[in-house]
């Protein structure tokens, strides 16, 4: 049973492995591995119109999986990543949206956030010892006073395990989206795209790439 586990968690981790060669995007990371190796990428336009295509198509030549060596690189970006991101767990919500949330506005942030928990089966009220938030500041969140940061929406997705599309929702909602130069966006996405929800899975993701552990 041991062994069986040890392959599904090595299968995984390879996984994630191959994803995040993909999708990391800080270039400039990538470009200071001893490693590294520059890429040409030979394009032929068929026309003017192509030149943005062809400007993507150049920034995706310079990612890890492009690498002769990507394992050695991702070695590298493993080893020397320092996870010094930092956002606060919510913001003030706007001063117009804040006046709505106090006469029992129907489209705050809040509600949406509510009404999303208890899809998931949860009570929104008592969610907030779960994800580590002060009781008053929870209370201000599901009442659209305060809007979550990344940090906080990444607890929810992943105690609740929300659906991708679920996922997407909350994070327009709240006005956030994934920077693919952060590992650890790169790494949530991961999960949030397969739907791994595994605690023990989540943890070693974040081990791995030494991220800041979010749950």
């Amino acid at each position: 049973m041991e062994n069986t586990l040890s392959a599904a968690n090595g299968g995984f981790m390879q996984d994630l492995d191959d994803y995040f060669c993909k999708k990391f995007a800080d270039f400039d990371m990538i470009g200071s591995m001893p490693s590294y190796e520059s890429v040409t990428v030979s394009m032929i336009l068929k026309n003017k119109n192509r030149i943005e295509e062809g400007e993507y198509a150049a920034n995706e030549m310079r990612k890890i999986s492009y690498q002769p060596n990507p394992a050695k690189v991702l070695a590298e970006i493993k080893e020397r990543y320092v996870d010094n991101t930092f956002t606060f767990s919510f913001r003030p919500a706007p001063f117009k949206q804040r006046i709505a949330a106090l006469f029992g506005g129907r489209n705050t942030s809040g509600k949406f956030i509510a009404k999303l928990i208890r899809n998931y089966g949860e009570q929104p009220e008592g969610l907030w010892e779960k994800i580590g938030l002060a009781q008053k500041d929870w209370k201000a969140v599901l009442r659209g006073f305060y809007i979550p940061e990344k940090s906080l929406i990444y607890k929810i997705t992943l105690l609740l395990g929300l659906s991708r599309e679920d996922n997407f929702a909350l994070m327009k909602e709240c006005g956030c989206y994934y920077d693919f130069a952060d590992a650890r966006d790169v790494i949530v996405r991961y999960l949030v795209d397969y739907r791994v929800y595994n605690r023990d899975m989540i943890d070693a993701a974040f081990d791995e790439y030494h991220i800041r552990r979010i749950l």
